[in-house]
Protein backbone atom coordinates (compact mmCIF):
# COMPACT_ATOMS: atom_id res chain seq x y z
CA UNK A 1 0.00 0.00 0.00
CA UNK A 2 3.00 2.24 0.49
CA UNK A 3 3.65 2.13 -3.28
CA UNK A 4 0.02 2.92 -4.16
CA UNK A 5 -0.12 5.99 -1.92
CA UNK A 6 3.29 7.15 -3.08
CA UNK A 7 2.26 6.88 -6.74
CA UNK A 8 -0.80 9.06 -6.18
CA UNK A 9 1.23 11.66 -4.30
CA UNK A 10 3.76 11.61 -7.15
CA UNK A 11 1.04 12.39 -9.68
CA UNK A 12 -0.47 15.15 -7.58
CA UNK A 13 2.91 16.80 -7.10
CA UNK A 14 3.49 16.65 -10.85
CA UNK A 15 0.06 18.24 -11.34
CA UNK A 16 1.10 21.09 -9.04
CA UNK A 17 4.06 21.85 -11.31
CA UNK A 18 1.75 22.00 -14.33
CA UNK A 19 -0.79 24.24 -12.61
CA UNK A 20 1.91 26.65 -11.50
CA UNK A 21 2.72 27.44 -15.15
CA UNK A 22 -0.82 28.79 -15.77
CA UNK A 23 -0.96 27.73 -19.41
CA UNK A 24 -3.99 25.99 -20.87
CA UNK A 25 -1.97 23.04 -22.22
CA UNK A 26 -0.33 22.48 -18.84
CA UNK A 27 -3.70 22.94 -17.12
CA UNK A 28 -5.17 20.25 -19.36
CA UNK A 29 -2.34 17.88 -18.50
CA UNK A 30 -2.81 18.61 -14.79
CA UNK A 31 -6.54 17.91 -15.07
CA UNK A 32 -5.78 14.49 -16.55
CA UNK A 33 -3.30 13.64 -13.81
CA UNK A 34 -5.72 14.70 -11.09
CA UNK A 35 -8.62 12.81 -12.63
CA UNK A 36 -6.47 9.70 -12.87
CA UNK A 37 -5.62 9.90 -9.16
CA UNK A 38 -9.28 10.22 -8.22
CA UNK A 39 -10.29 7.28 -10.40
CA UNK A 40 -7.50 5.06 -9.09
CA UNK A 41 -8.27 5.83 -5.46
CA UNK A 42 -12.00 5.24 -5.90
CA UNK A 43 -11.25 2.01 -7.75
CA UNK A 44 -8.94 0.81 -4.98
CA UNK A 45 -11.57 1.69 -2.38
CA UNK A 46 -14.04 -0.65 -4.10
CA UNK A 47 -11.39 -3.28 -4.79
CA UNK A 48 -10.58 -3.47 -1.07
CA UNK A 49 -14.23 -4.37 -0.42
CA UNK A 50 -14.04 -7.19 -2.95
CA UNK A 51 -10.76 -8.53 -1.57
CA UNK A 52 -12.07 -8.40 1.97
CA UNK A 53 -15.33 -10.03 0.96
CA UNK A 54 -13.61 -13.02 -0.62
CA UNK A 55 -12.67 -14.13 2.85
CA UNK A 56 -16.40 -14.57 3.51
CA UNK A 57 -17.54 -16.16 0.26
CA UNK A 58 -19.45 -18.79 2.17
CA UNK A 59 -21.83 -16.06 3.36
CA UNK A 60 -25.05 -16.57 1.42
CA UNK A 61 -26.41 -13.17 2.35
CA UNK A 62 -23.88 -10.56 1.22
CA UNK A 63 -24.39 -6.97 2.24
CA UNK A 64 -26.32 -4.74 -0.22
CA UNK A 65 -23.23 -2.72 -1.11
CA UNK A 66 -21.48 -5.85 -2.45
CA UNK A 67 -23.07 -5.49 -5.90
CA UNK A 68 -22.18 -1.81 -6.19
CA UNK A 69 -18.64 -2.61 -5.07
CA UNK A 70 -18.32 -5.19 -7.85
CA UNK A 71 -19.65 -2.68 -10.39
CA UNK A 72 -17.19 -0.09 -9.09
CA UNK A 73 -14.23 -2.33 -9.93
CA UNK A 74 -15.22 -2.25 -13.60
CA UNK A 75 -14.30 0.42 -16.11
CA UNK A 76 -17.19 2.78 -15.43
CA UNK A 77 -16.24 5.96 -13.61
CA UNK A 78 -19.82 6.63 -12.48
CA UNK A 79 -19.98 3.32 -10.60
CA UNK A 80 -16.81 4.14 -8.67
CA UNK A 81 -18.17 7.52 -7.58
CA UNK A 82 -21.54 5.99 -6.71
CA UNK A 83 -19.94 3.37 -4.46
CA UNK A 84 -17.74 5.93 -2.71
CA UNK A 85 -20.81 8.02 -2.06
CA UNK A 86 -22.87 5.07 -0.80
CA UNK A 87 -20.12 4.09 1.64
CA UNK A 88 -19.79 7.69 2.87
CA UNK A 89 -16.21 7.95 1.67
CA UNK A 90 -17.20 11.19 -0.05
CA UNK A 91 -20.18 13.51 0.38
CA UNK A 92 -23.02 13.84 -2.11
CA UNK A 93 -21.85 17.31 -3.15
CA UNK A 94 -18.27 16.11 -3.66
CA UNK A 95 -19.54 13.16 -5.68
CA UNK A 96 -21.51 15.48 -7.97
CA UNK A 97 -18.53 17.80 -8.42
CA UNK A 98 -16.23 14.90 -9.26
CA UNK A 99 -18.67 13.75 -11.93
CA UNK A 100 -18.77 17.22 -13.47
CA UNK A 101 -14.98 17.54 -13.34
CA UNK A 102 -14.51 14.12 -14.90
CA UNK A 103 -16.68 15.30 -17.79
CA UNK A 104 -14.42 18.32 -18.30
CA UNK A 105 -11.40 16.03 -18.32
CA UNK A 106 -13.02 13.82 -20.97
CA UNK A 107 -14.10 16.72 -23.15
CA UNK A 108 -10.61 18.23 -22.97
CA UNK A 109 -8.86 14.94 -23.70
CA UNK A 110 -11.21 13.18 -26.12
CA UNK A 111 -12.91 16.12 -27.86
CA UNK A 112 -10.19 18.76 -27.72
CA UNK A 113 -12.42 21.22 -25.87
CA UNK A 114 -10.30 24.06 -24.53
CA UNK A 115 -12.46 25.50 -21.75
CA UNK A 116 -9.86 28.27 -21.71
CA UNK A 117 -11.70 30.68 -19.44
CA UNK A 118 -12.39 28.13 -16.72
CA UNK A 119 -9.86 25.31 -17.14
CA UNK A 120 -7.27 26.55 -14.63
CA UNK A 121 -9.77 27.16 -11.84
CA UNK A 122 -11.46 23.83 -12.56
CA UNK A 123 -8.14 22.00 -12.34
CA UNK A 124 -7.20 23.66 -9.04
CA UNK A 125 -10.63 22.90 -7.61
CA UNK A 126 -10.30 19.27 -8.76
CA UNK A 127 -6.87 19.10 -7.16
CA UNK A 128 -8.36 20.02 -3.81
CA UNK A 129 -11.11 17.45 -4.26
CA UNK A 130 -8.50 14.81 -5.12
CA UNK A 131 -6.62 15.61 -1.91
CA UNK A 132 -9.79 15.08 0.11
CA UNK A 133 -10.51 11.81 -1.70
CA UNK A 134 -6.99 10.53 -1.06
CA UNK A 135 -7.20 11.51 2.58
CA UNK A 136 -10.60 9.82 2.95
CA UNK A 137 -9.31 6.51 1.60
CA UNK A 138 -8.57 4.05 4.41
CA UNK A 139 -6.84 0.88 3.21
CA UNK A 140 -7.24 -2.44 4.95
CA UNK A 141 -3.60 -2.31 5.98
CA UNK A 142 -0.41 -0.33 5.51
CA UNK A 143 2.87 -1.94 4.60
CA UNK A 144 6.11 -1.81 2.68
CA UNK A 145 7.59 -4.26 0.22
CA UNK A 146 11.10 -4.84 -1.01
CA UNK A 147 10.10 -3.92 -4.55
CA UNK A 148 8.65 -0.51 -3.64
CA UNK A 149 10.14 2.40 -5.58
CA UNK A 150 9.21 5.71 -4.01
CA UNK A 151 9.88 8.70 -6.28
CA UNK A 152 11.60 11.87 -5.13
CA UNK A 153 8.29 13.69 -5.58
CA UNK A 154 6.60 11.39 -3.05
CA UNK A 155 9.57 11.47 -0.66
CA UNK A 156 9.15 15.27 -0.41
CA UNK A 157 5.84 14.65 1.34
CA UNK A 158 6.37 11.25 2.97
CA UNK A 159 9.95 11.34 4.10
CA UNK A 160 11.08 7.84 5.02
CA UNK A 161 8.46 6.50 7.42
CA UNK A 162 9.08 3.22 9.19
CA UNK A 163 6.67 0.32 9.04
CA UNK A 164 4.61 1.59 11.95
CA UNK A 165 4.55 5.22 10.87
CA UNK A 166 2.94 4.73 7.46
CA UNK A 167 -0.57 5.90 8.36
CA UNK A 168 0.62 9.09 10.03
CA UNK A 169 3.02 9.84 7.16
CA UNK A 170 0.25 9.59 4.59
CA UNK A 171 -2.04 11.75 6.71
CA UNK A 172 0.63 14.44 6.88
CA UNK A 173 1.25 14.18 3.15
CA UNK A 174 -2.45 14.72 2.37
CA UNK A 175 -2.56 17.73 4.67
CA UNK A 176 0.55 19.15 3.04
CA UNK A 177 -0.85 18.67 -0.47
CA UNK A 178 -4.02 20.46 0.57
CA UNK A 179 -1.96 23.36 1.92
CA UNK A 180 -0.03 23.61 -1.33
CA UNK A 181 -3.32 23.61 -3.24
CA UNK A 182 -4.39 26.58 -1.15
CA UNK A 183 -1.47 28.57 -2.57
CA UNK A 184 -2.55 27.94 -6.17
CA UNK A 185 -4.38 30.90 -7.66
CA UNK A 186 -7.96 30.25 -8.74
CA UNK A 187 -11.25 32.14 -8.94
CA UNK A 188 -13.75 29.41 -9.68
CA UNK A 189 -17.00 31.31 -9.20
CA UNK A 190 -15.73 34.39 -11.04
CA UNK A 191 -14.46 32.32 -13.96
CA UNK A 192 -17.65 30.25 -14.18
CA UNK A 193 -19.95 33.26 -14.11
CA UNK A 194 -17.82 35.10 -16.68
CA UNK A 195 -17.97 32.14 -19.05
CA UNK A 196 -21.70 31.76 -18.46
CA UNK A 197 -22.30 35.46 -19.17
CA UNK A 198 -20.26 35.23 -22.38
CA UNK A 199 -22.42 32.31 -23.48
CA UNK A 200 -25.62 34.22 -22.74
CA UNK A 201 -24.45 37.35 -24.54
CA UNK A 202 -23.39 35.37 -27.58
CA UNK A 203 -26.79 33.68 -27.74
CA UNK A 204 -28.47 37.06 -27.40
CA UNK A 205 -26.45 38.39 -30.34
CA UNK A 206 -27.27 35.32 -32.44
CA UNK A 207 -31.00 35.77 -31.86
CA UNK A 208 -30.74 39.41 -32.93
CA UNK A 209 -28.67 38.49 -35.98
CA UNK A 210 -31.24 36.04 -37.29
CA UNK A 211 -34.22 38.24 -36.41
CA UNK A 212 -32.73 41.29 -38.12
CA UNK A 213 -31.16 39.64 -41.16
CA UNK A 214 -33.42 36.75 -42.22
CA UNK A 215 -35.47 37.52 -45.34
CA UNK A 216 -38.78 37.16 -43.46
CA UNK A 217 -37.58 39.17 -40.40
CA UNK A 218 -38.92 36.76 -37.76
CA UNK A 219 -39.41 37.83 -34.17
CA UNK A 220 -36.93 36.46 -31.66
CA UNK A 221 -39.58 34.14 -30.19
CA UNK A 222 -40.11 32.68 -33.68
CA UNK A 223 -36.38 32.23 -34.14
CA UNK A 224 -36.26 30.22 -30.91
CA UNK A 225 -38.76 27.70 -32.26
CA UNK A 226 -37.65 27.67 -35.90
CA UNK A 227 -33.97 26.98 -35.19
CA UNK A 228 -34.95 23.87 -33.23
CA UNK A 229 -37.78 22.70 -35.49
CA UNK A 230 -36.11 23.00 -38.91
CA UNK A 231 -33.32 20.41 -38.44
CA UNK A 232 -35.67 18.17 -36.44
CA UNK A 233 -38.18 18.15 -39.30
CA UNK A 234 -35.67 16.24 -41.46
CA UNK A 235 -35.21 13.43 -38.97
CA UNK A 236 -37.12 10.16 -38.71
CA UNK A 237 -37.90 11.02 -35.10
CA UNK A 238 -39.47 14.33 -36.10
CA UNK A 239 -41.54 12.73 -38.86
CA UNK A 240 -42.67 9.94 -36.53
CA UNK A 241 -43.73 12.42 -33.85
CA UNK A 242 -45.73 14.43 -36.36
CA UNK A 243 -47.40 11.33 -37.82
CA UNK A 244 -48.41 9.99 -34.41
CA UNK A 245 -49.86 13.35 -33.38
CA UNK A 246 -52.08 14.03 -36.36
CA UNK A 247 -49.90 16.45 -38.34
CA UNK A 248 -51.27 17.11 -41.84
CA UNK A 249 -48.16 18.78 -43.30
CA UNK A 250 -47.45 18.06 -46.96
CA UNK A 251 -43.88 19.36 -47.12
CA UNK A 252 -40.90 19.95 -44.87
CA UNK A 253 -41.65 23.66 -44.45
CA UNK A 254 -45.14 22.93 -43.15
CA UNK A 255 -43.76 20.10 -41.00
CA UNK A 256 -41.17 22.40 -39.48
CA UNK A 257 -43.80 25.01 -38.70
CA UNK A 258 -46.06 22.40 -37.11
CA UNK A 259 -43.25 20.97 -35.01
CA UNK A 260 -42.27 24.43 -33.89
CA UNK A 261 -45.67 24.91 -32.28
CA UNK A 262 -46.40 21.36 -31.12
CA UNK A 263 -43.19 19.62 -30.09
CA UNK A 264 -42.09 19.88 -26.41
CA UNK A 265 -38.93 21.86 -27.05
CA UNK A 266 -36.43 22.34 -24.22
CA UNK A 267 -36.54 26.09 -24.97
CA UNK A 268 -40.01 27.38 -25.86
CA UNK A 269 -39.60 31.17 -25.47
CA UNK A 270 -36.83 33.74 -25.68
CA UNK A 271 -34.53 32.40 -22.92
CA UNK A 272 -32.25 35.39 -22.32
CA UNK A 273 -34.25 36.89 -19.45
CA UNK A 274 -34.39 33.66 -17.45
CA UNK A 275 -30.77 32.86 -18.28
CA UNK A 276 -29.66 36.20 -16.87
CA UNK A 277 -31.48 35.41 -13.62
CA UNK A 278 -29.58 32.12 -13.42
CA UNK A 279 -26.37 34.02 -14.03
CA UNK A 280 -27.20 36.47 -11.25
CA UNK A 281 -27.74 33.53 -8.90
CA UNK A 282 -24.33 32.12 -9.81
CA UNK A 283 -22.55 35.41 -9.14
CA UNK A 284 -23.88 35.36 -5.56
CA UNK A 285 -22.90 31.76 -4.86
CA UNK A 286 -20.26 31.10 -2.19
CA UNK A 287 -20.40 27.29 -2.09
CA UNK A 288 -18.01 26.08 -4.80
CA UNK A 289 -19.74 22.72 -5.26
CA UNK A 290 -23.09 24.46 -5.72
CA UNK A 291 -21.55 27.03 -8.07
CA UNK A 292 -20.12 24.28 -10.27
CA UNK A 293 -23.49 22.52 -10.31
CA UNK A 294 -25.33 25.70 -11.32
CA UNK A 295 -22.89 26.35 -14.13
CA UNK A 296 -22.86 22.78 -15.43
CA UNK A 297 -26.64 22.43 -15.23
CA UNK A 298 -27.05 25.61 -17.25
CA UNK A 299 -24.55 24.58 -19.92
CA UNK A 300 -26.02 21.08 -20.22
CA UNK A 301 -29.65 22.21 -20.30
CA UNK A 302 -29.01 24.91 -22.90
CA UNK A 303 -26.55 22.97 -25.05
CA UNK A 304 -28.97 21.51 -27.60
CA UNK A 305 -30.64 24.87 -28.17
CA UNK A 306 -27.35 26.71 -28.49
CA UNK A 307 -26.09 24.19 -31.02
CA UNK A 308 -29.29 24.50 -33.07
CA UNK A 309 -29.07 28.29 -32.97
CA UNK A 310 -25.41 28.19 -33.97
CA UNK A 311 -26.30 26.09 -37.00
CA UNK A 312 -29.07 28.52 -37.95
CA UNK A 313 -26.62 31.42 -37.73
CA UNK A 314 -24.16 29.57 -39.98
CA UNK A 315 -26.85 28.87 -42.56
CA UNK A 316 -28.03 32.47 -42.60
CA UNK A 317 -24.48 33.75 -42.84
CA UNK A 318 -23.90 31.43 -45.80
CA UNK A 319 -27.08 32.70 -47.46
CA UNK A 320 -26.02 36.34 -46.98
CA UNK A 321 -22.59 35.66 -48.46
CA UNK A 322 -24.20 33.93 -51.41
CA UNK A 323 -26.44 36.95 -52.04
CA UNK A 324 -23.41 39.26 -51.89
CA UNK A 325 -21.49 37.12 -54.36
CA UNK A 326 -24.43 37.00 -56.76
CA UNK A 327 -24.84 40.78 -56.56
CA UNK A 328 -21.16 41.35 -57.26
CA UNK A 329 -21.37 38.98 -60.23
CA UNK A 330 -24.05 41.05 -61.94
Amino acid sequence: MNQFFADQIDQLDLAIDQLAVRDRNFDRFALMLIDNVVELVLHQHAKDKILWGKAFESNRKPKPEWKTAVNATGQGFDAKVRYARETSMISASTADSIQYLHYFRNSAYHQGSRHEGILHSLAVFYFRAACSVLRAYKPMMYGTYSGDKISHRAVKYLGKPDLFGQKEAFERACVRLTEVAGALDENLVEDLQTDMLTTIEQTDEWLDFISENSPDRPKRAEVVLECQAWPFAWTDEGKAFALSNGCKATNVVELSNWLGHNYPWPVKVDPIGSWKKRHASLTQETDLDVALKKYCDFMRQSEAFREALDEAVSQLDGYIQQQIDEYRGK
